[in-house]
């Protein structure tokens, strides 16, 4: 993997979160008050993650009793919903400020653990460990294909047997590709999903959105 496009994601997302981290993790808005910014990770979590709880706890297990990872928590504006959902909440992010800010943002939660990241593995997290992983407004920011692949093996081998995956990224193939891009980052088209899928040994339970910023996957670890 060229460490270029690490350093530059690292870089970049430093820089981002020092000059406006609310504005950069949720776009919608310049300015935002901090009660509406986590309330819009809850509406997020809510429409996200409360829709698909029977695929997550298949139907047999508390959430409460599960482990789930969130990978790109930024400063933490879904990590208070998740912890409240989930009994354990792990959050990953490449961006040191970022996680400086998430922790401020989590002092105050018992559950809540955060990992500073590599930007293309889960190092230091044991395998078969967690029973969900989430990502939302992250991939689609990830310049390379090989930085996806590469979470994609990690999260497979961090997920127990049966563990759900369900992450978003950026379908509009007609944008250009720039391995160095942080912003736009690189598009996915439904080939690349299945391929994605079978090199890390998950299953493609569900797709929508297929040609659209919010192309959704639901990839299962199969027991």
């Amino acid at each position: 993997m060229d460490n270029r496009v690490l350093e530059k994601m690292r870089s970049d997302w430093n820089g981002r979160a020092k000059e406006n981290a609310q504005y950069y993790v949720q776009s919608e808005r310049q300015n935002w008050d901090r009660r509406e910014f986590f309330r819009s990770g809850e509406i997020n979590v809510a429409n996200e993650v409360m829709t698909d709880m029977i695929a997550i706890c298949g139907g047999r297990n508390s959430p409460l009793d599960l482990r789930m990872l969130e990978i790109g928590c930024g400063v933490g504006r879904m990590t208070r919903m998740l912890s409240r959902i989930f009994g354990r909440v792990t959050g990953v992010d490449i961006s040191e400020e970022m996680i400086r800010q998430a922790r401020e943002n989590t002092s105050d939660l018992q559950n809540v653990e955060l990992v500073l990241g590599d930007g293309c593995t889960l190092a230091g997290i044991e395998s078969n460990s967690y029973d969900f992983a989430f990502s939302f407004i992250v991939f689609q920011h990830i310049p390379a294909y090989s930085v996806m692949s590469s979470y994609c093996r990690e999260v497979y081998r961090v997920l127990k047997p049966g563990g759900l995956f369900k992450f978003q990224v950026q379908g509009h193939t007609d944008l250009r590709r720039d391995e160095l891009d942080t912003w736009v980052g690189y598009p996915v088209s439904q080939r690349d999903a299945v391929t994605l899928s079978e090199e890390s040994g998950f299953d493609i339970e569900r797709e929508d959105g297929a040609g659209t910023q919010y192309y959704w996957l639901w990839f299962r670890k199969l027991a």
